[in-house]
């Protein structure tokens, strides 16, 4: 007796049946298997089969084996992502700039991921696009959706998205709310402080604090907010890449003496003038 193998089994095509089975049906009396019965209609009519014909187009996959297997036979960053967008799993990657581990098909994906330099991990479970930070408005895209709904972004978080870089540690906005709750992994620090109309520009969709209230912002952290070494860094990158000045820091410091921590940002921005 002949064995029907699983890759003998088409969908909505009955097998061909054995011969010796027919054969030995025939003596007993027993019906043929899968023999095709007299057609006694007239010659138009066709005898329904107990098989559905099949609806799968030529060149279409097997129901069910669409994409079996292809996530864990994947060894290349690019590869995984370019599947997952096929699947439609995971947002594209040019409106979608933040993802959870929810938005990928494992738990050591984000990590994969993110040790290939497709994604930057905020934490265990959140992360951004690399694409997306390697420009300005990319940043933008990225931090606003971080910094809740309202509020405007500012000290570390707008210089991050001014310069790029490792994101900080905190997402600080300027607004009169408290947020207790984390954001993708990161704290809110909030600033209650005046800002003037021309202290804000929109990038995109994001409100964020120019590039020099930026500077001024980071000028007013405390040591344990930001030691001496690393505020000098970010306000030169910013004094060179965006022509900010000394004098329009501290102009603005005058204008806003009821800022805490002014002197102090004074005194920092006159340490810093031999080298501007």
């Amino acid at each position: 007796m002949n064995r029907i193998l699983p890759s003998d089994i088409r969908y909505g095509v009955a097998p061909a049946p054995d011969q010796t089975d027919v054969a030995e049906a025939a003596k007993v009396g027993k019906p043929q298997p899968n023999a095709t019965q007299p057609d006694t209609g007239p010659p138009s009519a066709t005898r329904p089969t107990a098989t559905a014909p099949s609806k799968t187009q030529p060149g279409a996959t097997r129901p069910g084996t669409e994409s079996a297997g292809t996530i864990s036979r994947s060894d290349n960053a690019v590869a995984i992502v370019s599947d997952l967008i096929a699947r439609g799993t995971m947002p594209r990657i040019d409106t979608t700039p933040l993802l959870t581990h929810k938005d990928l098909p494992g738990p050591l994906s984000m990590a994969r991921l993110t040790h290939f330099g497709t994604l930057h991990s905020l934490d265990q479970t959140n992360a951004y696009s690399a694409e997306h930070a390697d420009t300005l408005y990319g940043r933008a895209m990225i931090a606003l959706k971080l910094i809740p709904f309202g509020t405007i972004a500012c000290a570390l978080t707008a210089a991050w998205v001014w310069l790029g870089g490792t994101f900080p540690r905190t997402v600080d906005v300027i607004s009169s709310s408290h947020y207790r709750a984390d954001s993708h992994g990161r704290k809110i620090r909030v600033f209650n402080r005046k800002t003037a109309p021309e202290h804000v520009i929109q990038v995109g969709n994001l409100r964020i604090t120019t590039p020099m209230r930026t500077a001024c912002d980071i000028a007013l952290l405390t040591p344990g907010e930001l030691n001496e070494h690393d505020a000098c860094d970010v306000l030169c990158a910013l004094f060179e890449e965006y022509q900010v000045s000394l004098a329009q820091c501290m102009q603005t410091l005058d204008d806003n003496h009821f800022w805490p921590n002014t002197q102090p940002a004074r005194e920092l921005f006159t340490s810093m003038k031999h080298f501007f």
